[in-house]
């Protein structure tokens, strides 16, 4: 099962390699923790130790030097055991300096893909996003139209036929990119590409399965990307207890309403939020002329919700927002 599912990722980084895409110096699925060891001396210190089976940060542990990996590799192989059933791990080059883009893409299953432009995920807590944007901000335009081109000639290069998230790695010292993986679906932060590029996403998977959907070519000749957007994931956690998770009863929820805010929240008041759950209570969405502009309106709109009964990270994310917007003020 193991390499099986290792096998999945291979074909990925095979095809990637094939279709010319960049990938960070990695291991193949490692067995003993000398072949570990030797690995990591090749590719060349500092490592990322990762679980083949691992998502949303879990499962993985920085390794700055072969006594660290020592410690680090039953750990990793543990937590994915328990995590996924899976405690098959390989390892990449760590990449200090990083920033967390992905290109948004939709193909058509006719060797035809297109991309909606990239989202900047970098603003992360344990490897879990919780700060979302596009496009990217401070990004090199030559740069940005290379992402673009590479996750849809390595998408058209498969085939693919869906939406997904072709997902990289920027140095943001040598300006550089590297593959980190495939997401064959829609991804959380789909909705700030639907805002800019104005388009539904779901509808086109729908329209897609029922085969109505219109060519790619002509889909693209109507796209045309405007302004920016930025999300904020309001989570189930206490940031003043070490982001603890939290459950009760929600008895109050009031979310604001404004032009060019979206929010996606299963929640209402009443609602009992149980212990064994998806931390993520709502996705608040804003879309602005520009980035100064939607970083207002997140800011406006984060100071007018209110979720009272169990503690959630609001006051924090205001707190990251006001670091963005508030420091020249």
């Amino acid at each position: 099962e193991q390499m099986e599912l290792f096998g999945l990722k291979n074909q990925a980084r095979d095809a990637a390699e094939r279709a010319g895409v960049p990938l960070v110096p990695g291991s193949p699925l490692l067995k003993t923790l000398d072949e570990a060891i030797a690995w990591a001396a090749d590719v060349g210190y500092p490592v990322m130790l990762k679980s083949t089976a691992g998502g949303g940060g879990i499962g993985m542990q920085v390794c700055d030097d072969a006594e660290v990996l020592r410690t680090a590799w039953d750990s990793v192989k543990r937590l994915s055991a328990n995590y996924f059933a899976n405690d098959g791990v390989f390892l990449e080059k760590f990449i200090g300096n990083a920033r967390h883009i992905e290109v948004q893409i939709f193909g058509d299953g006719q060797g035809k893909a297109l991309s909606l432009g990239e989202r900047d995920c970098s603003a992360q807590r344990r490897n879990q996003k919780v700060i979302e944007e596009t496009p990217a901000p401070n990004l090199p335009e030559p740069a940005r139209q290379k992402l673009h081109a590479t996750a849809e000639r390595l998408m058209a290069s498969v085939s693919y036929r869906n939406a997904g998230t072709v997902e990289f790695i920027y140095d943001a010292d040598s300006q550089q990119f590297y593959f980190l993986e495939v997401n064959t679906r829609l991804q959380v932060e789909h909705g700030v590409s639907e805002e800019v590029w104005g388009v539904d996403l779901v509808n086109w998977m729908l329209q897609q399965a029922a085969g109505e959907l219109p060519s790619l070519d002509s889909l693209k000749t109507a796209l045309s990307p405007r302004g920016h957007a930025i999300q904020v994931r309001v989570y189930a956690e206490d940031p003043a207890q070490d982001f603890r998770p939290s459950a009760g009863l929600l008895s109050q929820v009031s979310w604001p309403q404004a032009d060019g805010l979206r929010i996606d929240t299963w929640i209402e008041s009443g609602i009992e939020v149980p212990a064994l759950f998806d931390p993520m209570l709502a996705k608040v969405i804003v879309h602005g002329n520009d980035r100064a502009a939607a970083l207002e309106q997140l800011s406006q709109a984060l100071a007018d919700s209110e979720i009272y009964g169990i503690e959630t990270n609001l006051a924090y994310l205001r707190a990251v927002l006001c670091g963005a917007t508030c420091q020249s003020g």
